[in-house]
């Protein structure tokens, strides 16, 4: 009988037998972990916690920064907000204004021929064309109000110092024969116009408010006031008795249309002395007010733009949009003769009265409005003026 022969090789047992007993990392059937010495945690509890408690790291490892947070620091340690509204509260659809010049924005075919008291349609006296007025409120649409401008150091300190002077808007010699006007001293303005002079509107050469020259902590009111003394007018038609030549004293936010006397369209405001009414953003027939200018008179117009009140929704009197109250007072010889308020009441449905661009927010120029003959010196400094506050 033959040996029994060897298994085939792939019958064989394997080469490498499994050790005995269960895998290194368990020790029996159930599983139980490896002991400590093989592999154990390092002892006590992780670097971020003392326990199970949870306790934070001795100040002596990483400890936060001594003091509250920035966002908890004490309203003492804060910065107080600068003055004027900021950038983010501007009306983006505002453009920057030029260097200063109240006349800058004007195109040149532009210079081309209490319960509030009922406004009228038409002034009694002299009253503008209907193509004027239609093509000044074209103008106006077109032509948005100015942001205040941020002025040079030597520019604010002539605000100061009542340094100011009216300037005559550009225009064709044509236009220019009809007005002469000097500046014989500081502050002072002496303008004479011929019986053919048409609306014209003379403006300061810089604002005598600005919302960024408001610098006091907390903001106090501000007055801004100048006066006209009338040297001469020319006498009424003797046919109708009508006036034949005016002024008219207010201010105004720049731009302005320099062929309508201010009062009759937005960002501006006046009395008028053909006809002793007042007008705001009106080219209707105004408001009656006092009574007709002649000459002799000196006649002056102020305004006081005082901080929104605490009771203001919003408290930060240099945001815009905090309603500050604002006030006009007119004067006539040295005494005052009314006034009125800006954010007084109207009639729903009147469509006039819009006080954008008189709340404190835009530059305020000095406007003086004239048409046909007259002679008259406008004086912005107190040492000339016979009001005395």
């Amino acid at each position: 009988m033959n040996a029994p022969q060897a298994p085939p090789p792939s019958d064989a047992p394997p080469a490498y037998q499994p050790p005995p007993g269960p895998p290194q990392t368990w020790q029996n059937e159930k599983k139980q972990p490896m002991s400590d010495s093989e592999y154990a945690p390092p002892p006590g509890p992780p670097p971020t916690w003392q326990s199970d408690r949870k306790q934070p790291m001795p100040d002596s490892e990483y400890a936060p920064p001594p003091g509250p947070p920035p966002s908890q620091a004490s309203s003492k340690q804060s910065y107080a907000l600068p003055p004027g509204p900021p950038p983010s509260h501007n009306n983006p659809d505002e453009p920057e204004p030029p260097p200063y010049d109240p006349w800058m924005a004007v195109p040149d075919n532009a210079l081309l021929p209490p319960p509030p008291s009922m406004f009228e349609e038409r002034s009694p006296t002299a009253n503008a064309t209907y193509d004027d007025a239609a093509r000044a409120h074209a103008w106006c649409r077109q032509t948005p109000l100015w942001r205040p401008q941020r002025l040079p150091p030597q520019t604010l300190h002539r605000i100061k110092t009542s340094d100011i002077h009216l300037t005559a808007p550009p225009g064709p010699p044509t236009k220019q024969k009809n007005i002469h006007i000097l500046h014989p001293s500081k502050g002072t303005t002496r303008i004479k116009t011929t019986p053919n002079c048409p609306d014209t509107l003379f403006l300061s050469d810089l604002p005598l408010y600005t919302p960024l020259l408001t610098t006091s902590s907390p903001p106090q009111p501000q007055t801004i006031y100048y006066e006209l003394k009338i040297l001469s007018l020319t006498p009424p038609n003797r046919r109708t008795g009508d006036p034949t030549a005016g002024i008219a004293l207010g201010f105004a936010a720049p731009p302005y249309p320099p062929w309508r006397l201010p009062g009759w369209h937005r960002g501006s405001l006046a009395v008028h002395g053909d006809d002793g009414r007042r007008y705001t953003d009106n080219s209707f027939g105004g408001q009656d007010f006092t009574s007709p200018f002649k000459t002799g008179d000196t006649v002056g117009i102020g305004m006081t733009i005082s901080p929104a009140p605490p009771s203001n929704p919003n408290p930060n009197p240099n945001v815009q949009g905090a309603i500050r109250a604002v006030k006009v007072f007119f004067t006539r010889n040295g005494r005052r003769d009314g006034g009125w308020d800006v954010h007084e009441e109207r009639d729903r449905e009147a469509d006039a009265g819009d006080v954008r661009g008189l709340e404190g927010w835009h530059d305020l120029c000095a406007a003086v409005g004239v048409f046909g003959g007259a002679e008259f010196e406008v004086r912005m400094g107190r040492e000339g003026w016979a009001f005395k506050a």
